[in-house]
């Protein structure tokens, strides 16, 4: 038999226990319902946890449990199934209820989910909400005739307990939680400096294989193949090497209900959207560049790359904290728009002026990294791991750059140095 039950020190329980807290505090007036991945795959590279599970729990292997922060009485239940399917393989759990794993854990309570319903009906008498994370790819499961009208959006294993339980109410809780997972430890940063080291390595394979007459699947399993290459975990998202019109949000998008993913062959003159990430101990890389499929850009492809990296530039030098979202954008615009007098071309001269409108590059973005991505909440802040992602199009071309930075309270640390961004080095590292 293989035993996999998880310990952690004392420093890692305490960790996760003041991860919990914290979480108690912002849910104080109901309960965080936390569920395991219960998903087998047997055509991935391994079991891959839930990421707000993971967070408040540090166990990566446990299978279907339900972790429940309770605001008011300020407990945290870990829920544990019965008979775990996995256990006819001969393989046991990561963890067993009982009281070494409420002491290994630093968790109040381990039970087994049996005890889940006693759990609710306690809490039944009275009016509680039931926070949940709906998962930034979520899609419903059942038509809305079906569904608890109070929390359509709840995901299928809570629909059941709102409809048991008329007093609960659903509220989704993506931003709160990714909130409270933004300003990271020594030890997520850590991670997260490996995984943007590894991400690297990775976006130059995959500049080197971009090609005319070559297709995006092969370009996605060149990049995979360097992560692991690089000690990652493979990738942290699958690759998108998104060719010509697939590289115009939001159609790349469209990949996630396609089996070819989008696949396509890529043609002369067409620019590639590289967008790679590798993944370290559960966090996340993101990196990418926008990359010709000629192995050059055209003369205006050039001159408004040139001016894509410098309004880049500009936005990436604001960046720290107590910075908003919205100045990062005015700093970016603003040297945009300090370009329009010497554009030459029609093709900068246009996006100059459809660019320098928000509404128009409604995918422009500054997103958090660490174990999910998410949109900051408020100013920037110290500690916390960002990609500053402007994303544009124009006459059917797709424009796109994005590096990983750690904010500091002067400034930002870029994460992921050794990457090209003039039209030059692009070209260039093709050619190596």
């Amino acid at each position: 038999m293989v035993t996999t039950v998880a310990f952690l020190s004392v420093a890692q329980s305490a960790d996760f226990a003041e991860r919990r807290q914290r979480a108690a505090n912002e849910f104080h007036d109901g309960i965080l319902l936390l569920h395991a991945s219960s998903e087998f795959n047997a055509s991935a590279d391994g079991f891959h946890q839930d990421p707000y599970f993971y967070y408040f729990t540090g166990l990566e292997n446990t299978v279907g449990a339900l972790l429940a922060i309770d605001g008011k009485s300020n407990e945290s239940w870990l829920f544990l199934p019965s008979h775990p399917p996995f256990l006819k393989s001969g393989l046991s759990p990561e963890v067993k209820a009982g009281p070494d794993a409420e002491r290994s854990l630093a968790l109040q309570h381990v039970v087994d989910w049996d005890k889940l319903k006693g759990f609710f009906a306690s809490h039944s008498a009275e009016k509680v909400s039931l926070y949940f994370a709906s998962g930034a790819f979520h899609f419903a499961e059942l038509p809305g005739n079906l569904l608890n009208t109070k929390s359509p959006e709840g995901p299928a294993w809570l629909q059941v307990i709102l409809q048991k339980w008329s007093a609960f109410e659903g509220k989704e809780a993506d931003d709160r939680i990714q909130d409270l997972m933004a300003v990271q430890s020594v030890e997520e940063i850590t991670a997260l400096r490996s995984a943007a080291k590894a991400t690297v390595a990775a976006l130059m394979a995959g500049i080197g294989a971009v090609k005319p007459g070559s297709s995006q699947r092969s370009v996605e399993s060149v990049v995979e193949d360097a992560c692991w290459r690089a000690g990652a975990h493979g990738s942290s998202f699958w690759p998108w090497a998104m060719g010509g019109e697939n590289a115009v949000f939001p159609h790349p998008f469209t990949s996630f209900g396609r089996y070819d993913h989008l696949n396509s062959i890529f043609r002369p003159g067409d620019l590639v959207r590289l967008d790679v990430g590798c993944e370290w101990d559960h966090y996340q890389g993101d990196l990418g560049r926008t990359v010709p499929v000629s192995a050059h850009f055209d003369p205006d492809q050039r001159e408004l790359w040139t001016i894509f990296v410098s309004a880049y530039q500009a936005g990436a030098k604001v960046l720290r904290a107590g910075v908003t979202i919205d100045q990062v954008f005015d700093a970016w615009r603003k040297e945009l728009v300090n370009h329009r007098s010497s554009a030459t071309s029609s093709l900068a001269q246009r996006a100059i002026a459809s660019w320098s409108d928000r509404s128009q590059v409604p995918y422009w973005q500054v997103h958090t990294s660490n174990l999910a991505t998410g949109t900051p909440v408020g100013p920037l802040r110290a500690g916390t791991t960002i990609n500053f992602e402007p994303i544009a199009s124009i006459d059917g071309q797709g424009f796109f750059l994005e590096d990983m930075y750690l904010v500091t309270a002067t400034g930002a640390e870029l994460l992921t140095p050794g990457a090209p961004y003039s039209a030059e080095a692009i070209e260039a590292a093709m050619r190596k």
